[in-house]
């Protein structure tokens, strides 16, 4: 049996309201779609945020990987997947205005509540705005109802003067967004079996010297620290992506990381006290 619940009727509807779909931001926020309720084309996932402290909902490839790219901007401080355009008389007057047919369930004959894939917020100069992207396949700009609802959509948020833009496989640079995803999960660290939180930060430290004075392979830099301390391996490792998602080692995101590269690949490494690293 399928998973997805495919309906759409007047009682889903007002239990969406209810469960408060659409609303919220940050940790709070709710999508007004999810995995589970209809299906992808694409690769559905379920990713946990680190700007928003919640799991996200994503119904596409391309969708996770624009995630990774606005999870590692410094300007975004919110994003909020699946953002429902909730003012549906609005909506369908603009259909109407527009000579397209507004969606409908072919069945209940219940209106749908169309979505923009990201409703993002940035700091820009000390002042929070919100930005609306739609992230699609290029070959489906070909589409005459996508392209219909995508009107409907940039009109909906030209009235409420939210910038709005489509986002291609194209304009997803895929080394860095794969990058990112690399290291995504170890941005919080975690205790480990037989290795705390306390000394996981003093392995980052130590794994940042000996990557500043050592011009071996990442890889073996890593391995051989794990041996001298005595823990499993992979530890040091672990560690190196921790510091790379939160910056403390720069690399080139646009380049693929190779582990089994020379320490040169390392741009910078930050110290603690915000200090560059002399490499």
């Amino acid at each position: 049996m399928s998973k997805y619940k495919l309906s759409w009727d007047q009682k889903k509807y007002e239990s969406y309201l209810k469960e408060g779909r659409g609303s919220g931001i940050g940790k709070d926020y709710k999508p007004w779609i999810t995995i589970h309720d209809f299906p992808s084309k694409g690769v559905s996932s379920r990713t946990p945020g680190w700007k928003s402290n919640r799991v996200h909902h994503f119904l596409s490839q391309n969708e996770l990987r624009y995630f990774f790219l606005l999870e590692w901007a410094n300007d975004v401080i919110d994003i909020r997947e699946q953002f429902p355009q909730l003012d549906l008389d609005d909506a369908m007057q603009i259909a109407e205005e527009s000579n397209i047919k507004y969606p409908v369930d072919n069945k209940s004959k219940t209106p749908y509540i169309l979505t923009s894939d990201f409703m993002i917020t940035v700091n820009r100069d000390g002042k929070e705005i919100h930005l609306v992207r739609t992230v699609k396949p290029s070959d489906n700009l070909e589409n005459s109802k996508v392209i219909e609802k995508f009107e409907i959509e940039r009109k909906y948020w030209k009235k409420r003067n939210i910038d709005w833009g489509i986002v291609t496989e194209s304009e997803i640079p895929k080394n860095f967004a794969l990058n990112v995803e690399w290291v995504h999960s170890s941005y919080n660290l975690e205790p480990m079996k037989e290795v705390g939180i306390t000394q996981l930060f003093e392995i980052g430290e130590l794994l940042k010297e000996r990557l500043s004075k050592n011009e071996s392979t990442i890889t073996r830099i890593t391995t051989l620290l794990d041996r001298e301390i005595n823990v499993a391996s992979g530890t040091s490792l672990y560690v190196f992506k921790h510091l790379v998602a939160r910056k403390e080692i720069i690399l080139d995101m646009n380049q693929m990381i190779d582990i089994n590269t020379s320490t040169d690949a390392i741009h910078e490494i930050i110290k603690n006290n915000g200090k560059v690293m002399a490499l």
